[in-house]
């Protein structure tokens, strides 16, 4: 067995692992079979069925930078050993806590700030991870849950208006407007 083969397995045995390039080129390892919850590392690799002996390929992820890509790994590595249940709508409850029963995945969302909380997001969906796209969207949905249209255009980082736009959209757009 090459040092290749040898680095590909790990010391218990879950089969090979893979590597997935950051944006900035920092590798993150992480067993294949965890990576594969991602579309995107899934359809770089060659067809399966071609060689059996075949290692996957590292797969960079051009569009994450690597604090994203560490948590991302973390995610899929611990939906791995435990799958996030699925988050069925209409929700259970009108709260994060209630709707995310795992403490794992309610601590994973809540223990980030907001910048990285919304790299995630964008990663969960050019990496096409739907259970961490979903779990993400419901905690920035939660955040946004009761603010007013100017708190969530502060969080969300939307330009303010001016004048003649804003006038432009309450005459195109009056159902946003109504009070």
């Amino acid at each position: 067995m090459s040092d290749n083969e040898n680095a590909a397995m790990t010391d218990k045995d879950v089969g090979p692992t893979i590597n997935l390039i950051s944006r900035s080129g920092d590798p993150f390892e992480l067993p294949y079979a965890a990576a594969r919850l991602s579309q995107t590392v899934f359809h770089a690799q060659k067809c399966e069925e071609d060689d059996d002996d075949d290692l996957p390929e590292d797969v960079e992820i051009v569009k994450v930078d690597s604090p994203c890509l560490e948590k991302v790994v973390d995610f899929l590595k611990h939906y791995q050993e435990e799958p996030l249940k699925e988050i069925k709508t209409p929700l259970d409850d009108n709260t994060f806590d209630g709707v995310v029963t795992q403490e794992w995945y309610r601590d994973f969302v809540k223990g980030v700030d907001q910048p990285m909380l919304f790299d995630l997001v964008t990663a969960a969906n050019f990496m096409d991870i739907q259970p961490l796209l979903d779990l993400t969207c419901l905690q920035v949905s939660c955040q946004l849950m009761g603010k007013s249209a100017e708190e969530i255009r502060v969080m969300l980082n939307i330009p303010k208006l001016t004048e003649e736009e804003e006038v432009k959209a309450r005459q195109e757009h009056r159902w946003i407007f109504d009070d």
